[in-house]
């Protein structure tokens, strides 16, 4: 009979994380419904970025919105899991700003394995470097403590920040306070925002979308210092402003890790067309 892997991991799509992480760690994700219109996808699985970002680019008067993945396919997820792990990670987008949380902790109590739920406090590459850093230990052979702990330090050490092309998506998602982006958009001036410990924060807000870069590149260079950093730039449209801006950062960055990827679908109804954004976990020393 083949051994039980001790410890294995459970995520959401909106963790963002490419899909050859996904499979070399055998992490488990359980996807966002996103609707459009009269009509109803899986992200990543019947409604990839490219397509949704089209689409909405294309009918910008659209109704979007998501749907936290089902307390059933939670259920589901831990049960199929349980047939080869001993216990469960399951590690999530920020609690105050989704659901997503709660269906895993309900489904927590059915499981026929232990499951540890975390709430990342953060979404994207900055909650996919919390499950990738647990998915390493959980590799290696680590104990459930060992993978929660891991998980845990890495928590308050994760931040996104993202330059938004207009507040609209944002403000319809109610991801930001009507005040927040009332003078963005009089103005027509594109916010930059972070979400970091379970908020959604507006960091500033630019005229010109070079400035808007700058900013984002300076604030992340203040932040992480001359710490290691695993990094991630996420781009809606422009494949070659992402990867200008990631280059940029690893040139001026003590960088182990990089990736270039889509904005999450998930995420694309909330940040809209035109949104690019910085993922990070710092290592940091002191």
């Amino acid at each position: 009979m083949e051994t039980k892997r001790s410890v294995a991991i459970v995520t959401d799509s909106a963790s963002g994380i490419p899909a050859e992480l996904i499979s070399q760690y055998g992490i488990q994700v359980v996807p966002y419904w996103v609707h459009m219109g009269e009509e109803s996808f899986v992200s990543g699985v019947s409604m990839e970025p490219v397509e949704f970002f089209r689409r909405l680019r294309a009918t910008p008067e659209l109704e979007v919105h998501t749907g936290v993945p089902a307390l059933a396919k939670f259920i589901d997820t831990y049960q199929d899991v349980a047939k080869w792990a001993e216990s469960i990670v399951s590690i999530h987008v920020a609690g105050k700003q989704s659901g997503t949380v709660n269906a895993a902790e309900l489904a927590q109590q059915t499981s026929p394995v232990p499951v540890v739920v975390l709430d990342t406090e953060t979404t994207a590459m900055a909650e996919g470097f919390v499950v990738l850093e647990a998915a390493r230990v959980a590799a290696a052979g680590g104990t459930l403590d060992q993978v929660v702990a891991r998980a845990k330090s890495v928590i308050p050490n994760v931040n996104l920040v993202a330059l938004l092309e207009s507040v609209s998506y944002a403000l319809k998602g109610g991801r930001l306070s009507i005040a927040a982006g009332r003078v963005g958009a009089m103005l027509n001036i594109q916010p930059l925002i972070r979400v970091q410990g379970n908020k959604v924060g507006l960091m500033g807000q630019v005229r010109r979308r070079s400035k808007g870069l700058e900013t984002l590149i300076k604030r992340t260079i203040e932040d992480v210092q001359e710490n290691p950093v695993h990094l991630t730039v996420h781009y809606a449209e422009d494949e070659k402003e992402g990867q200008s801006l990631l280059e940029t950062l690893k040139d001026r960055l003590n960088c182990v890790e990089s990736y270039l990827t889509h904005v999450p679908v998930e995420l694309g109804v909330h940040s809209g067309p035109g949104s690019i954004g910085v993922a990070y976990y710092v290592e940091r020393t002191r």
